[in-house]
């Protein structure tokens, strides 16, 4: 069969062998467009509250900016640091782009109240302007998660003396970029982002 349709190639005369060319490589780039829309959350509403305790319908309230958007909890002890550093990186490339902002959603509301959020931003000094964090109720983070297709797994919960929980989460190490419409336009692994690839995108998706 292979022998065939190599033979087949070589028969063909030369303008027929060039338009068969031009064909496969058009259906190779479009296949490839790294930002072409892979999804809309255009129609999809969550809500959640913000690191100041503001309410915020997701992605709704940030539409009109172009969203690079992380994953996170504040217990975290490897790779959620690392995300949080690569994104806050990305922001000090893009300070003057106003339509441009950074979102981290955290999957574990039981503990990450607002006001622990704030505190998280405060100390990995991440400047707030336009930088959102956000958590709410299990419910809602949840079925945003599952739309953004992060998967997160709990470990067994044990207690400390004075009766506090701890429990570690593994999860989806992603970023993502959603544009002005809510459209998710690509995904990066978050721990070992390709910064000077991301601002590349991140520019090209804010001049359409």
């Amino acid at each position: 069969m292979i022998m065939n349709v190599i033979w087949k190639i070589n028969s063909c005369s030369p303008l027929l062998f060039i338009g068969l060319a031009i064909g496969m490589a058009g259906a190779l780039l479009s296949g490839c467009d790294r930002l072409s829309v892979k999804k809309s959350m255009a129609d999809e509403s969550y809500e959640l509250v913000d690191q100041n305790g503001s309410p915020v319908q997701f992605p709704d309230a940030y539409s009109g900016n172009v969203m690079l958007v992380g994953y996170v909890y504040t217990h975290c002890p490897d790779i959620c640091p690392m995300i949080t550093y690569n994104m806050r990186d990305i922001q000090q490339e893009l300070l003057d782009e106003e339509e441009f902002m950074l979102v981290s959603i955290s999957f574990d509301p039981e503990r990450d109240t607002p006001e622990i959020l704030h505190q998280y931003a405060e100390n990995y000094k991440l400047d707030q302007e336009n930088w959102k964090l956000l958590t709410g109720n299990t419910e809602e983070v949840d079925e945003a998660l599952e739309t953004l297709e992060i998967n997160t797994l709990k470990s067994p919960t044990s207690f400390d003396d004075d009766g506090t929980a701890r429990y570690f989460i593994d999860h989806t190490d992603r970023v993502t970029l959603i544009d002005r419409s809510g459209n998710v336009r690509n995904t990066y692994v978050g721990s070992k982002m390709n910064q000077k690839q991301i601002i590349s995108d991140i520019h090209k998706v804010l001049t359409e």
